[in-house]
């Protein structure tokens, strides 16, 4: 992935350094990870400022987007975890997302772009860039939240790479800010404006489950029709949520009940 350098603006730069709170105790750190893989969170944050040529950025102020509450509730009074700029990032990839929409596809209604802004703004597809980035490396979690595999929570990485973009947006200014979003998330728009994006529903449902630290229950409940022509339903059940799901094998129907799941309890856009 190639990202755009623009000159950064000392404006925003101040605005930064006024806003951070003090790396107290800030050192280089060794996270020891549940399957035993051992990885140093300096020399991630290291390849991550390369990666996007974040060179002004000093690496006790680029670990803050990565600084989870329950690290920070950990650590000693004065250390500010990442929701902040996680609010100033989601606002930054939501507003690059509609004005690259705007410009790029002038002939989509405002109701399209929406749908399209939707998806591409969604908690799993920013989860999925965070992996991408390798932002589950940087993360600092609070020990009880390591351990109930709070790395590979969905939620956590895309709130991650929110605050990853408010804090280029604090440094550089939003055209910089911007240009990265548009670098990441450029793929995943032309599949959603050309109808190619086809999500995996169980997949996404499990993640969701995982946070609530639940499991999808499926259960066959009919299957009618003559051999060559069977249609299944499927109920899947999960944190007191239910949805029923229709399909010619029970592959299918699984995947049409945890569809109808997912937009429900999450407000997914995709019909």
């Amino acid at each position: 992935m190639e990202v755009r350098i623009l000159p950064p603006q000392p404006g925003f730069a101040s605005f930064a350094r006024r806003t951070s709170s003090p790396a107290i105790g800030w050192r280089r750190r060794t996270v020891q990870a549940k399957s035993g893989e051992v990885w140093s969170s300096v020399s991630e944050l290291e390849r991550l400022r390369e990666r996007l040529g974040l060179a002004d950025i000093p690496l006790e102020e680029l670990e803050r987007p990565f600084r989870h509450s329950s690290y920070v509730n950990e650590q000693p009074p004065g250390l500010e975890s990442n929701e902040r700029l996680e609010f100033l990032g989601d606002a930054v990839i939501e507003l690059a997302v509609a004005e690259y929409l705007f410009q790029n596809y002038p002939d989509r209604t405002e109701g399209e772009l929406t749908k399209i802004k939707s998806v591409v703004v969604s908690g799993s597809v920013l989860a999925e860039k965070a992996r991408e980035l390798r932002l589950d490396q940087c993360l600092l979690l609070g020990r009880g939240e390591e351990e109930s595999g709070g790395r590979s929570n969905a939620k956590l990485l895309g709130d991650a790479l929110e605050a990853l973009i408010g804090l280029i947006f604090a440094h550089y200014g939003y055209e910089r800010a911007a240009s990265v979003v548009r670098e990441l998330l450029k793929p995943e728009i032309e599949r959603v404006a050309a109808g190619r994006h086809r999500r995996d529903y169980k997949t996404l449902l499990q993640e969701w489950a995982q946070e609530q630290h639940q499991k999808p229950v499926y259960t066959l409940i009919a299957s009618e029709g003559a051999d060559h022509c069977k249609e299944f339903t499927v109920r899947v059940e999960v944190n007191g949520f239910s949805a029923l799901g229709k399909g010619r094998s029970k592959k299918a129907a699984e995947q049409d009940a945890a569809r109808k799941l997912y937009a429900q309890v999450l407000g997914d856009p995709c019909p």
